[in-house]
């Protein structure tokens, strides 16, 4: 299975999400957690899922 590096937390992850934090920013992968914190900012973009293994 493939894992990624949130790139908030730093942690690895075997699932994470696409999302731009700032307007017209850099699209970042983010695991569950971060997402949830950077969802309250008014910039906010959610851009699809990343996940490590395949059915």
């Amino acid at each position: 299975m493939k894992t990624k590096i949130c790139h908030t937390c730093n942690q690895e992850h075997t699932t994470l999400y696409r999302v731009q934090i700032q307007k017209g920013g850099d699209w970042i992968f983010c695991c569950k957690q971060c997402t949830e914190r950077h969802q309250v900012l008014p910039d906010y973009r959610y851009g699809g899922t990343w996940k490590g293994h395949r059915h």
